[in-house]
């Protein structure tokens, strides 16, 4: 469960943890600058992380990357990042910058989030991404 709002830094109150102190310091110092001091906030419940290791979501998901990309003779991080686009069409979170616009990549395409943060439900998303690539390339995939 999650929500957001926008509001006027004044009208909130946080006690952050000392590690994100700096952090939350260049949010109000760039809300103050370029957004009138108003900040976004946003509040979930704990996601559960994803897996790793042998029989893991990860070793599942990097398994199918690694096969698309030797059968198309493409880099890893290409076939990856396309996989991350894919996602972010199937409900995949989208990849933030500290200004709060969305990263877009060389083409303008809208990037999904790092995998290592995401959650169980995020990487199962990214596996179906996998899964609808090679099928758009042709290809089945080895489920190892």
């Amino acid at each position: 469960m999650k929500t957001t709002w926008t509001c006027s830094r004044e009208s909130i109150a946080l006690i952050p943890p000392r590690t994100s102190k700096e952090e939350l310091k260049e949010i109000y110092a760039l809300s103050d600058k370029k957004f009138g001091g108003h900040v976004t906030i946003t509040i979930e419940t704990p996601r559960k992380p994803r897996t790793t290791g042998e029989n893991s979501q990860s070793h599942h998901l990097n398994g199918h990357i690694q096969q698309l990309a030797v059968d198309t003779g493409m880099p890893f991080d290409s076939i990856k990042l396309e996989v991350k686009y894919l996602a972010v069409g199937m409900g995949y979170p989208m990849l933030y910058k500290p200004d709060g616009a969305v990263q877009t990549d060389i083409w303008g395409r809208v990037m999904g989030i790092s995998e290592a943060d995401s959650s169980t439900q995020e990487c199962a998303i990214l596996i179906e991404a996998t899964h609808q690539l090679a099928s758009e390339l042709g290809m089945i995939l080895k489920e190892e």
